[in-house]
């Protein structure tokens, strides 16, 4: 396992840590495993906001539809078929009694890879429900990125969303990631929580290299667009911040992530005098976020107002933003702000 380790007061790194992380996430050193000789097919279930769907029925079909097996999705979404043939077949996920819409992937177990000669697929299957369905057609669900990971690489990272999930050890958590990293540097879900979860920590600069690193490997991953996003935003680099977050709304218009990507674009575009392009995310972000956008998302649209004249706009905002944060500690400075503008609006 790697020698980075997180404490748990603070997540403290050892010294040169950053360094060795930036060579962890970029080396090209080839990782060796033992395999088991026959086909498998490993996956993971998810929603549109990329969040694992636990305890669903997954069915195995041949090229001619006939039931091969059925497992279910464990407590992080993940399911395996194993001991397969080469050929055709469809992984289907059943979703009866759900808000989902029923899904299939082709996949094909032809060649040899590896020393062992046999093959082993990873796909990623992103569920729909029934509203998302009813949207644009081309919106990113089925399989979003396939790749093979190293059993034991597989198994850390499997540890380290359950550490994390479970909210016990996120030390552990962020430890089992690196771990997964480490035998594989190009394991991208791997990377895309590792970022995610420093993100969350507001250790933006360590994030980035993992997440710099996912865009790299799949540059089609929402999640890992959007928390770049944040990154770039928190470390002051607005343009990289605007290109990531834009793209993170196209590839999942519907994700619950989108309006946050919006009032993040909204920022970096306020950063960058722009206060046009920040007026429409910013609304777009309130339309759609139905409280999940931070309030003071309200008290940006209320100084972009008052500075065009917008007055009565302006004071609208304002109470928007105290009905949603009825403790603000300059509540009653901002009611007196609400009558001034009022007052101008006459």
């Amino acid at each position: 396992m790697n020698s980075i380790r997180f404490q748990k007061d603070g997540f403290n790194r050892a010294p040169g840590a950053l360094y060795c992380l930036i060579l962890l996430c970029c080396s090209a050193i080839a990782q060796t495993t033992a395999q088991s000789p026959s086909n498998s097919i490993t996956g993971l279930v998810t929603d549109s906001g990329r969040n694992p769907v636990q305890q669903i029925r997954v069915e195995l079909l041949d090229e001619v539809n006939a039931m091969m097996a059925t497992t279910r999705t464990d407590s992080i979404g993940r399911f395996r078929f194993a001991g397969l043939s080469q050929g055709n077949f469809q992984v289907r996920v059943v979703t009866a009694g759900t808000s989902f819409v029923e899904t299939s992937i082709a996949v094909q177990l032809r060649y040899s890879r590896g020393s062992t000669g046999a093959h082993h697929e990873q796909i990623e299957i992103m569920l729909r429900t029934r509203e998302e369905a009813k949207g644009p057609a081309n919106y990113n669900a089925g399989t979003t990125f396939a790749q093979e990971a190293p059993e034991r690489a597989r198994k850390a990272f499997e540890r380290g969303v359950s550490l994390l999930s479970n909210g016990n050890d996120d030390a552990g958590g962020l430890n089992a990631l690196l771990e997964a990293v480490d035998i594989f540097p190009e394991y991208y879900l791997a990377l895309e929580r590792l970022g995610a979860e420093l993100v969350r920590f507001q250790e933006y600069e360590k994030a980035r290299i993992a997440l710099v690193k996912a865009v790299e490997v799949n540059s089609s991953g929402p999640l890992s667009r959007y928390a770049l996003g944040v990154a770039d935003y928190h470390l002051r680099l607005y343009p990289e911040a605007i290109e990531h977050l834009r793209r993170a709304v196209s590839l999942a218009p519907a994700s619950p992530n989108t309006p946050l990507a919006q009032y993040y674009l909204g920022l970096c575009y306020l950063k960058k005098e722009r206060p046009a392009d920040a007026e429409a995310q910013f609304k777009r972000a309130c339309e759609a976020g139905k409280g999940r956008v931070p309030s003071d998302v309200h008290m940006h649209l209320a100084q972009i107002y008052s500075n065009q004249k917008r007055y009565r706009e302006a004071a609208d905002e304002l109470e928007v933003f105290l009905k949603e944060t009825p403790d603000a500690r300059d509540a009653e400075s901002i009611r007196g702000l609400i009558a001034q503008l009022r007052a101008k609006a006459k």
